[in-house]
């Protein structure tokens, strides 16, 4: 077909041409490729002749997908080499804990078919604000701070409580346990109290001491 020569084989005039092998034709981008015929009828040797191999061609089918950032299938086609691809409608995405999403593009150029080919949306994100507050056991606030939702929160110092008249106290934990943050949270300290002992002593007039 592109004029390379295949075979050279020499015959007497009035011999019958023999067939050869049928030779075989390379896909392209666009096209597969059977061989046919001979572009005219082999019969008998009447002199110098070429032949020329002709094909049949079939066109190759190429599938490029659209996918939401999920994996789930926005549209499935099936183009030809150099077909111009239909893009889809921007997808959309739902807002969830961690924020809003609006459609950013494809994560790549979509280009005229050259091949399979699977495009993916992306979107830009709004995260959501949210609020954890640590506060002392009088509800005084020993930190307010915001963060996104997964971020790592800072426990703030250990605080403390005074002591008043029957306990001391010492800090025991914060009355949930401090996580990533996941949603507006408050946290609050706890204490183990401790009973304060107060020695009475009973003096004679002299100083002696009478009991304790």
């Amino acid at each position: 077909w592109d004029g390379s020569l295949i075979q050279t084989v020499k015959y007497h005039y009035g011999d019958a041409i023999v067939a050869i092998a049928d030779p075989e034709r390379a896909s392209d981008e666009t096209y597969t490729y059977t061989f046919l015929s001979w572009n005219k009828a082999l019969g008998t040797c009447t002199g110098n002749a070429s032949f020329t191999a002709q094909y049949e061609s079939t066109f190759i089918n190429y599938t490029v997908v659209f996918k939401d950032y999920d994996g789930e299938t926005i549209s499935t086609n099936t183009y030809h080499y150099g077909d111009t691809v239909t893009v889809p409608t921007a997808p959309t995405r739902e807002t969830d804990v961690v924020g809003s999403y609006t459609f950013k593009a494809w994560d790549s150029t979509v280009v005229n078919c050259a091949g399979n080919a699977t495009y993916t949306a992306t979107y830009e994100i709004t995260y959501i604000d949210y609020t954890v507050i640590f506060k002392n056991e009088d509800g005084t606030v020993l930190s307010t701070n915001t963060y996104h939702y997964g971020d790592e929160v800072t426990v703030p110092s250990t605080p403390t409580k005074d002591a008043d008249n029957t306990y001391t106290y010492t800090f025991k934990a914060w009355d949930a346990e401090v996580v990533a943050c996941a949603g507006n949270a408050t946290y609050t300290a706890t204490y183990v109290s401790e009973h304060i002992d107060y020695t009475v002593v009973f003096k004679g007039e002299d100083g002696t001491v009478l009991a304790s």
